[in-house]
């Protein structure tokens, strides 16, 4: 396991969970609290009440960006990667990517608040220090010759 990988808190699950594991899947499965959901295979019902709590909450990712952004980004990417993979299936998989982003496009259009979910927000993290000052003094005398 690598040292630098980026984590933070959930704290409804009580638990660290790392950036890289948060994924476009794992945010459908949360928001609509049913396991194991993949975005690409939910149906259009399903996705337009995802998008709308999503819409309606103000849901930040680890990199600050609102979840609707951030969502967006996640599809654009990986509608790219299917682009270019060959076959009937992919292709089809590519398609709901867009049609999804486009469905993303049309709530962001439609949103009261687009400045503010434009806007990034990191929150800083503050560790409080329980600590008592250490009053220390050291101090460095030479040594007398013998």
């Amino acid at each position: 396991m690598a040292k630098n990988r980026e984590y933070h808190y959930d704290e409804q699950q009580g638990i660290f969970v790392f950036e890289d594991e948060i994924s476009v899947n794992w945010l459908v499965s949360q928001v609509l609290q049913k396991p194991g959901l993949q975005i690409t295979k939910i149906s259009n019902e399903e996705l337009q009440t995802f998008l709308n709590l999503l819409d309606k909450s103000d849901l930040r990712m680890p990199d600050g960006k609102h979840s609707l952004f951030w969502l967006r980004d996640q599809l654009k990417e990986k509608s790219e990667m299917s682009s270019a993979k060959l076959g009937e299936t992919w292709h089809q998989v590519t398609g709901r990517f867009r049609f999804i982003i486009e469905q993303i496009d049309m709530i962001l259009i439609s949103t009261e608040n687009i400045k503010d979910k434009m806007e990034i927000r990191k929150e800083e993290i503050k560790l409080i220090q329980n600590r008592t000052p250490n009053n220390m003094q050291i101090k460095f005398e030479p040594l007398e010759s013998v």
